[in-house]
């Protein structure tokens, strides 16, 4: 029997107790995929986060994500909570490149002041990558009534910045009201995407430019408190909706409300000539808990 030391993170928070739950494995070495899927599951967290020796020396470390269903290529709050557990277990600070299925991830961490602070770029652009579900079918899949989601130029779309989302708008109230559907949820087929992003923008909160909920359910996980990744997307979706202009946008984007964990998710857009060239994801995190696994 092995020991395993961990750390569990608040992530996309500066509070402990909201934002989205991480675990991070800290020496994963003589993990098998399968014991990582396990321990994941274990865990029964979100996601859970596997530190490894890097396969190029350059970089700081390798890193692979898990839900409880399955690996990914990236997810936001673990690169963004396992680089602030990497940093503060080897006094850290900057740049640090960690090697993830996604390609590598530059992520710059700050651990002075309060919380600390993380923010990746995404190498991945987002980009439309398929077919979305028409609206009614997103609409009974989340127990939504009809005419709630827009199929104007704010139309439901399937894009991906190295994880495929369906991006569906509507809103504010009907955000707030959504519930999964098991059986119309499961009716919509999603294997390749990871969920569905469902979002107000322009709220009735004067420093938050997206309300956003993100139910996976084909994942393991029912709703998401704060995905990284499908923001990171996000932008692929907001150009094809509207004009935006050439420069850099800030967003601000609020999730995990509803289910009593708030989250906060910054991100950085690029724009030139109507087309998304940089996306920069970032947030804070808090360490709750450490421990040893056994395995």
């Amino acid at each position: 029997m092995k020991t395993f030391e961990f750390e569990t993170y608040d992530v996309f928070t500066d509070q402990r107790f909201t934002g989205n739950q991480l675990a991070v494995v800290m020496n994963a070495d003589g993990l098998s995929t399968e014991d990582m899927q396990m321990i994941t599951r274990e865990f029964n967290l979100a996601e859970s986060a596997f530190i490894l020796p890097p396969e190029n020396v350059e970089n700081t470390a390798r890193v692979r994500i898990f839900t409880p269903a399955y690996e990914m290529p990236f997810a936001g709050h673990p690169t963004v909570g396992t680089a602030i557990a990497i940093a503060r277990a080897r006094n850290l600070s900057g740049l640090l490149k960690l090697e993830l299925n996604a390609g590598l991830f530059p992520v710059t961490v700050n651990l002075s002041g309060g919380a600390a602070f993380a923010e990746f770029q995404n190498p991945n652009l987002p980009s439309e990558t398929g077919a979305a579900p028409p609206a009614d079918r997103l609409e009974a899949a989340l127990s939504l009534p009809a005419g709630s989601i827009e199929i104007g130029d704010h139309k439901p779309r399937l894009v991906g910045a190295g994880v495929d989302f369906v991006y569906a708008n509507a809103p504010l109230d009907a955000v707030r009201q959504a519930r999964v559907n098991s059986a119309a949820f499961e009716a919509l087929g999603i294997t390749e995407p990871v969920g569905v992003l469902l979002y107000a923008k322009g709220v009735d909160a004067p420093d938050i430019d997206f309300h956003v909920r993100m139910f996976a359910p084909e994942a393991g996980v029912v709703e998401d408190a704060a995905t990284g990744s499908a923001a990171a997307a996000l932008p692929g979706q907001i150009v094809l909706c509207e004009d935006l202009t050439d420069g850099e946008h800030i967003w601000k984007i609020k999730q995990g409300v509803e289910m009593g964990r708030p989250s906060l998710i910054n991100a950085r857009v690029q724009i030139k000539n109507g087309a998304v060239i940089s996306v920069h994801i970032g947030g804070c995190a808090v360490l709750v808990q450490k421990g040893q696994l056994s395995y």
